[in-house]
């Protein structure tokens, strides 16, 4: 009697087991922690927004006190005719404190303090007020005119066409001042951008040490 043959068939592999469904624990826990990722980038966004709304509208940093050797000395003297052609000389200022700036037009710093300078010289616009006195450094008198806009001639901006006023002061990178007492001795040296009350703060410090 002969065998019969018979046809093997392949067994499937089972289906994968599917995962079970989070729990409401589970579920409650990952939306709490996805409602404090919102939080936290809100948040984040909200701080980044302040940081640069404060930033741009902060006055430029403090001014900084320099050494030179001309502190404690007559200031050397500035004279000639400013950008709107009226004659100048720094000895007529005798009895006010003066700020001697040196600034230029594509000086970056120069242009961050020019509102803080506007203030000084209107809160200083009296008899007996402090006075505000422009040298350009390395700029032309166009381009000056230009930059002080509704500035141009409150406050009187001498040119340097040789740039002897700048070589007699040693300046060399804008903006530098000199804060020039009464007398006419100079008190101090200034360099990096400043604001109105910086400014103020060295005159009472003049003024309290007898200048």
């Amino acid at each position: 009697m002969q065998a019969t043959k018979t046809d093997t068939v392949a067994e499937s592999p089972p289906a994968p087991l599917a995962p079970p469904p989070p729990s409401l624990a589970g579920r409650t826990r990952v939306a709490r922690r996805r409602r404090r990722h919102v939080v936290w980038a809100v948040a984040a966004l909200a701080l980044v927004g302040a940081v640069v709304a404060v930033l741009a509208s902060a006055p430029p940093a403090t001014q900084v006190e320099a050494q030179s050797p001309l502190i404690g000395q007559l200031a050397p003297p500035i004279h000639g005719p400013t950008v709107t052609g009226q004659p100048f000389s720094l000895a007529g200022l005798r009895g006010h404190f003066v700020v001697v700036d040196f600034f230029s037009s594509w000086c970056v710093a120069c242009r961050q303090e020019a509102p803080q300078l506007a203030t000084f010289v209107a809160e200083h616009n009296t008899l007996g007020g402090a006075r505000l006195v422009g040298v350009i450094f390395e700029d032309t008198v166009a381009n000056i005119r230009g930059f002080l806009g509704p500035e141009l001639g409150r406050y009187p901006v001498v040119a340097d066409p040789g740039g002897r006023i700048a070589l007699d002061y040693g300046v060399d990178n804008p903006p530098e001042k000199y804060l020039v007492a009464p007398n006419g001795v100079i008190f101090e040296k200034i360099i990096g951008p400043v604001t109105a009350a910086g400014l103020d703060q060295q005159i009472a410090k003049a003024k309290a040490q007898g200048w």
